[in-house]
């Protein structure tokens, strides 16, 4: 992990950066966007957690946007960019053991941790949109719908962590990487299953990071699935083209997994996070 330890710039914290122009934000909520996949919210919900969210935050790629002492006190919801979260071990080598993707929020399975464990990195540039725990709470203790979209979410992000450790002690490294690959694609296209490109803006080392394998396996593996006709790459742009999604998922077995259990009971659970 010590390109992630090279590329981490000055932490940043909320608190301490001036507020962005909100105006085009006004009337739109992410959080309600994101919330509402997993569980029945209203139009009084949504003006609520319009009113609670704070305004967008840029940061750019290495910068440490949640630790055991920065930004402890928020929820972060990713508008756009990429982000890891990691532990740190006795050594003081950073462990990737997850990934934030556009449309998920950072510090619920923490909540009531205050971010002790994790250090969360912005592994591209990206938008953040942050909301006050205690702001939160408020909100969930006038209205309990909002409670149960909270635990459906978290509920939602530690089952697709199950599924990826469950695919990491399950599987060779080539069908680890194939049921990476679907992950992201559901994660990423929710309720758009047609589209079968996705771009991966993270280096092959933090990919072999986070499923245990070296960054030279992980372009092995890549190459292996191509050779099989089961997708294509550019490594320029590093987008990749499914070619024989079918087979992908018969290889990586991903037709067990729970993102597609909700792809298939629940097609509308995703929408484009667009504030306009």
């Amino acid at each position: 992990m010590s390109s992630l330890v090279e590329a981490a710039a000055p932490s940043l914290n909320i608190s301490q950066r001036p507020a962005a122009n909100s105006q085009p934000w006004q009337g739109y909520s992410l959080y309600f966007e994101i919330l509402s996949r997993h569980s029945p919210l209203s139009i009084t919900n949504r003006e609520t957690l319009t009113e609670l969210q704070q305004a967008p935050r840029r940061f750019k790629k290495g910068s440490v946007i949640k630790n055991h002492e920065l930004n402890t006190k928020y929820v972060l919801a990713i508008q756009n960019g990429w982000a890891c979260s990691c532990r740190v071990t006795e050594e003081g080598k950073r462990q990737i053991i997850d990934l934030y993707l556009p449309g998920d929020i950072v510090g619920l399975r923490d909540y009531h941790a205050g971010g002790r464990f994790d250090e969360v990195i912005m592994l591209t540039e990206g938008l953040v949109i942050p909301m006050h725990k205690s702001q939160l709470d408020l909100g969930m203790q006038k209205d309990h719908s909002l409670v149960n979209a909270v635990l459906a979410t978290s509920m939602h992000q530690c089952n697709i962590m199950a599924d990826r450790l469950n695919n990491l002690i399950s599987h060779d490294a080539t069908t680890r990487i194939a049921y990476f690959i679907l992950e992201l694609h559901a994660r990423l296209n929710l309720a758009r299953g047609e589209i079968q490109e996705l771009t991966l803006p993270v280096s092959q080392q933090v990919i072999g990071d986070l499923l245990g394998m070296t960054n030279v396996h992980v372009c092995r593996c890549l190459s292996q699935l191509e050779f099989q006709g089961l997708l294509t790459r550019d490594k320029e742009s590093r987008n990749i083209r499914i070619l024989d999604y079918a087979a992908l998922l018969t290889l990586a077995e991903f037709n067990t997994s729970y993102l597609y259990s909700c792809r298939v009971d629940n097609p509308r659970a995703s929408r484009p996070l667009n504030p306009h």
